[in-house]
């Protein structure tokens, strides 16, 4: 199977929607397909990079584009279109519903292959809002349409969907998926006055580090040693550096910038902490899960699919300080309940998250696809 994976950013240009599509293009290699990711193309990194699984293989290709914004997604959208009219891939799938695959979706008229669309996110911040209020949404929201499948993450993306006119039997629910490491995570015991906590992730509104911070502020009264660490980068980082100093943890809080590889960080904290507004299926909670280590969460759609209140980790009432310090708290004190929360998360992960689990369900929509098309085009 011969398969094209659409996402102007990619790998290391990271972000959620960047990491898990990395993580499913190992792993669709990995289960003997023939992975070719288009991206655009960053300043010092190679236009080809191509390797093999014992099973498959995987080139990257970066496309030319232009630093100049609008000129810059023109360009890539060109030689997007172009490289896909070129032909050889039985299916293209592509990462969010925006220009990517307004030219996929295009160049499939000509080429005769299926596509299939992943929407990365729902609520103010998701693709199908995007499209109402984005330069040519409305068009490009009329061209997604018109495409063979789509996949949800979240029940929320999947009405969504539904509610802007896309065909809801055309949507298949799948979730995200991460590799499972081999080493879990060990942790130490959190110091009576101490203990720390992590969050990795993009800085930004819709992850309610605001509310993390002033939680923070709660929990050093009763820990004044315990640390907390934010790594990433985003919009939001001038006015959460602000509110630190405001109230007054900066000692405490650290915001060292993102990181290509989050997991030097996980394994060094007590625990993982989660306080989004909004999520699909984050590829950071599923990280933290997978390494077994205590996680605390807010009680929010795309975070309850994966966290049974006590049984995988904790979860607090979204945009409630108090509520999230009290969770992280109780996994500080109580590190056997913590440890035991973590295990039982792991192996949920193992179970039905992990990226090799993910891919082998991806292949199986790739395939009827496939063989739709080709039913379809011996009948014309």
């Amino acid at each position: 199977m011969r398969l094209a994976l659409v996402s102007r950013r990619y790998p290391p240009l990271i972000g959620g929607a960047e990491k898990m599509l990395s993580y499913l293009a190992a792993g669709l290699a990995a289960e003997g397909c023939e992975v070719t990711v288009l991206t655009a193309r960053s300043a010092r990194l190679p236009a080809i990079e191509a390797g093999a699984t014992p099973r498959g293989r995987l080139t990257i290709e970066r496309l030319t584009t232009s630093p100049l914004r609008f000129a810059g997604t023109m360009l890539y959208m060109r030689n997007l279109s172009r490289r896909l009219r070129r032909g050889g891939f039985d299916l293209v799938y592509v990462s969010m519903l925006k220009h990517d695959a307004y030219a996929a979706v295009g160049a499939a008229r000509a080429g005769g292959f299926p596509v299939v669309l992943r929407p990365e996110g729902a609520g103010a911040t998701g693709d199908v809002a995007w499209q109402g209020w984005g330069r040519f949404g409305a068009a490009i929201a009329r061209r997604c349409r018109a495409a063979d499948a789509f996949v949800s993450i979240s029940e929320a993306i999947t009405r969504e969907l539904v509610d802007h006119g896309y065909d809801a039997s055309k949507i298949a629910s799948l979730p995200n998926g991460v590799p499972v490491p081999e080493e879990p995570w060990r942790g130490g015991e959190p110091a009576r006055d101490g203990g720390s906590a992590v969050f990795v992730g993009r800085l930004a509104a819709e992850k309610g580090l605001d509310v993390l911070v002033r939680a923070w502020t709660i929990v050093l009264a009763e820990r004044p040693a315990a640390r907390l660490t934010l790594v990433g980068e985003g919009p939001q980082r001038a006015r959460l550096a602000a509110l630190i100093a405001a109230e007054g943890t900066g000692r405490s809080i650290a915001l060292p910038g993102a990181a290509a590889d989050a997991t030097p960080a996980l394994r060094a904290a007590d625990v993982f902490v989660l306080p989004s507004r909004e999520e699909g299926m984050s590829i950071a909670l599923l990280e933290a899960m997978a390494l077994g280590m205590p996680v605390v969460a807010s009680a929010i759609a795309g975070n309850l699919k994966l966290i049974v209140d006590r049984e995988h980790g904790r979860t607090a009432t979204p945009d409630d300080p108090a509520a999230l310090a009290g969770a992280i708290l109780d996994q500080l004190r109580d590190v056997e309940a913590a440890r035991a929360q973590g295990w039982a998360a792991r192996g949920r992960v193992a179970r039905e998250f992990s990226i090799a689990a993910v891919s082998r369900r991806h292949v199986a929509l790739f395939e009827r696809l496939i063989a739709a098309g080709r039913d379809r085009a011996r009948r014309r």
